[in-house]
């Protein structure tokens, strides 16, 4: 079996849903068609004219990237900027371009939680929470013995998560009443007079983002003509799900060997501490990338040392004045933590369907080189 760019688009939306995205944010394919035969799918941070080189000379089909190409819509395409150049010599060796973006960073097991999970913290939220992962109670009715079926789907997807528990739902039974007309066709009763059945309404909790997956596999499941499925918004989000995270470290840190195990697991020496650098800290907030915005939302999550790339100058002097420590890093540095797992999981998505997938991680570096 031979992948599709279509294919390869449907694997990431299953780990990175496009709904995770900011709004700001441009994600998905970018350049190409979705009906291309993936052979061999190139992956790196960002589409540059070193990457590319490579991709044409891997014979790449595919290229996904973390960072879009493409993030306004363009004017023109004069091949004397950089980005209509790349553009142009993508369709000339027929290369289709997929960016994983702001859902990657959001995602479960997407960047910021890959960073986390290398320093060891144990996760407690996103630091902020995604509007795709906003939440809805979902009510269904169904009739006596589909309640198990309706209970598997909802162990299969993200939605009935509460906390360390999975396919948390609840179940009442009752008296269900309808009138079936002469075009009607009914799995039940009768057509023309009112009928009653037994019938059990099961509610649970879904993410907006598993909503379409999870009704779609109750429809298919259910057995009334007309599928009775109430689905009301909530006050709150799924945390799981958004930029940044939020935990503890097993054990206490200085500020400064905190920032030193920063450094030796992101391979890199530029990194910078603002604070105490003899304070011990135990609570983190951390983004991969440029996350410095999210300042605030480190404060107020309570952490005692945010680690992020590219803050600013007055966003340091805040972090300072508020006895917030921080940790600062390259943006690349920060973000190719995720190129690794990207190739294990598309290596696994084509070994469990059969796929002849090559993957090529293809080499980069920071565009920032040390002086000295």
């Amino acid at each position: 079996m031979t992948a599709t760019v279509a294919d390869i688009i449907d694997a990431l939306e299953n780990w990175a849903p496009s709904s995770l995205a900011e709004d700001w944010d441009n994600v998905g394919l970018q350049v190409g068609s979705p009906k291309k035969e993936v052979k061999r799918l190139g992956l790196c941070l960002d589409l540059t004219p070193q990457t590319l080189k490579q991709a044409v000379t891997q014979k790449v089909d595919c290229l996904v990237a973390h960072h879009p190409l493409i993030f306004k819509p363009l004017k023109n395409l004069s091949f004397d900027s950089w980005q209509a150049a790349l553009i142009r010599d993508l369709i000339k060796h027929d290369i289709a371009f997929v960016a994983a973006h702001t859902n990657l960073d959001s995602a479960r097991n997407g960047v910021s939680e890959i960073l986390a999970s290398l320093l060891h913290l144990k996760i407690e939220r996103a630091l902020l929470p995604s509007p795709g992962a906003s939440l809805f109670r979902v009510s269904v009715y169904l009739p006596k013995g589909y309640e198990e079926e309706v209970r598997k789907l909802i162990l299969e997807t993200e939605a009935g998560v509460r906390g360390a528990y999975r396919g948390c739902s609840f179940a009442v039974e009752g008296q269900g009443s309808f009138y079936p007309l002469a075009e009607a066709n009914p799995a039940l009763g009768e057509r023309g007079k009112l009928n009653l059945v037994s019938e059990s309404k099961i509610e649970f909790v879904a993410p907006a983002l598993a909503l379409p997956r999870i009704l779609s596999l109750i429809k298919e499941k259910h057995p009334y003509e007309e599928v009775p499925i109430d689905v009301i918004p909530l006050r709150g989000h799924d945390f799981r799900f958004g930029l940044g995270r939020v935990g503890e470290l097993p054990i206490s840190y200085t500020l400064l060997d905190l920032a030193r195990k920063v450094g030796e697991v992101l391979d890199t020496q530029d990194v910078f501490v603002v604070g105490e650098p003899q304070r011990l800290v135990k609570r983190v907030a951390l983004c991969a990338g440029a996350g410095g915005d999210l300042l605030k939302e480190a404060l107020r999550q309570g952490a005692e040392v945010y680690i992020t790339a590219e803050i600013k100058y007055h966003q340091a002097r805040e972090a300072e004045a508020s006895g917030l420590g921080l940790i600062s890093v390259g943006h690349f540095e920060s973000e190719r933590v995720v190129i690794p797992e990207m190739a294990r999981y598309f290596r696994t998505w084509a070994d469990d369907r059969g796929c002849s997938l090559e993957i090529s991680a293809l080499e980069e570096k920071s565009p920032f080189l040390r002086a000295f």
